[in-house]
């Protein structure tokens, strides 16, 4: 699919005296395991990017998934925009449980939140080569403010066509260059929900105003996202697309395989959550390895089909990694024991946006498959941390923006930032960890 699709598609914690007293505070911010790089301090904000080194960094805002990728070149990626727009006074009237808190206040738009990070910590500043869209969710993509009376003020774009919320609000605070999803016509056309008309809305105007490209995400090619500035330099940095859309990648050359129906009427009779089409993809960097997957999930609720399990189509062409990031926020319907004995990563990072997330199932199965994984969250709202005190001693953070800096022979280090303000300091730092 090409940018002018658009307009032929109708817009029709460790374990202290007592496990609850343990769970109450956030673990401290210590170093650990050997020195970290000299230029990261405790106490300061957190240096920029270095030539030859990757960088992860998952945005903490409270509303969402929204991660930022630095290749070695200085090439850029953020994958998703978090735009939920549920606040805890909403969710209590509502009887929808606790609300992971807004980061660094409500009073700042996640937009807003991540397009500031981005432009502080890209080498490009607000020009970003890739915009990511894993699938979507509103924590993910955006919402709409026509959905909460609450938010019918919100700000809108200059343009007037459409809220500066997650996808389309971070899409226009920044200058993008390309914008990838999973393709919203495929399996079942989801251009007539109300997030999604919103998106349309954003690409048309970036597509009109900036040049920005739209493309499909392209199952198992590795040759689509590509270091843009030299990547000649660093040979052995790859980035792998896995699944999206109800396919997935065989292992053999970019060849894929259907993991869904055939026949539209069963797909309609039995549409299964938005989660299991999400994008999932591989980065390797010489040693170091990271696998993400969007929501991916493999039960669906209430559902009785084995194709609704989307982490099974790829079990065959996983492997052993360094990094994961928890799939759909660490929620028990996700990171099967079969899809962690395959990854068996070392470090976790978990994008809480609920109360029940994450889950204490999923994390058992984590730490069942690796006692001594690290996991670090960007929030955590406080009725989720007591169900977790059996595991809370593998939790090395409970609040904060996470970044990952991966040195070109693969060692890496973990760093905690300050999400209470915009100023990034340093509050903790995890490390060196060995990839193998």
């Amino acid at each position: 699919m090409n940018s002018n699709k658009l307009y032929y598609i109708a817009t029709g914690v460790c374990l202290g005296v007592s496990l609850l007293a343990c769970v109450e505070k956030e673990p401290k911010p210590v170093v650990i395991d050997g020195a970290p790089d000299v230029e990261v301090k405790v106490g300061e904000p957190m240096p920029l990017w270095q030539k030859g080194t990757v960088e992860v960094h998952s945005i903490s805002t409270g509303r969402g998934e929204s991660n930022f990728y630095i290749f070695p070149d200085g090439t850029s990626m953020l994958v998703d925009a978090a735009g939920t727009l549920l606040t805890q006074e909403m969710a209590d009237r509502d009887g929808e449980g606790g609300v992971t808190p807004a980061r660094p206040s409500w009073d700042i738009p996640s937009a807003r939140v991540i397009a500031d990070y981005v432009k502080h910590f890209n080498p490009q500043h607000e020009n970003l080569d890739y915009l990511l869209v894993t699938h979507f969710h509103g924590d993910h993509l955006g919402e709409v403010a026509d959905k909460y009376p609450e938010w019918m003020n919100m700000e809108k774009h200059a343009s007037g066509k459409f809220y500066m919320n997650g996808t389309p609000g971070v899409g226009s605070l920044l200058n993008v260059a390309k914008v990838i999803d999973r393709d919203y016509t495929v399996p079942v056309n989801q251009g007539t929900t109300d997030r999604v008309k919103e998106y349309q809305r954003y690409l048309r105007w970036t597509i009109d105003n900036r040049g920005t490209k739209w493309e499909t995400v392209k199952v198992g090619h590795d040759d689509q996202l590509v270091m843009k500035y030299n990547p000649t330099a660093y040979p052995d940095f790859n980035i792998r697309v896995l699944c999206a859309s109800g396919y997935a990648w065989t292992g053999e050359g970019t060849n894929t395989r259907r993991t869904v129906p055939l026949t539209q009427a069963e797909l309609n009779a039995n549409a299964p959550d938005e989660n299991i089409y999400s994008i999932a993809f591989n980065l390797d960097y010489g040693k170091f390895n990271l696998f993400a997957g969007g929501d991916l999930q493999y039960q669906n609720p209430g559902g009785n089909y084995a194709w609704h399990d989307g982490e099974a189509g790829i079990l065959d062409v996983v492997k052993p990694v360094e990094v994961m990031k928890a799939g759909h926020h660490g929620s028990s319907n996700s990171n099967s024991a079969e899809l962690l004995a395959r990854l068996n990563p070392r470090t976790v990072w978990v994008n809480p946006g609920r109360s029940e997330q994450p889950g204490i199932p999923a994390m058992r199965r984590f730490v069942a498959q690796n006692p001594n994984l690290d996991i670090f969250c960007t929030g955590m709202h406080e009725a989720s941390k007591a169900p977790l005190a059996e595991v809370a001693s593998n939790f090395k953070c409970w609040e904060g923006h996470v970044v990952f800096r991966v040195k070109p022979d693969g060692t890496y280090f973990v760093y905690v930032l300050d999400d209470t303000d915009q100023r990034y300091v340093v509050k903790a730092i995890y490390g060196p960890y060995l990839s193998e």
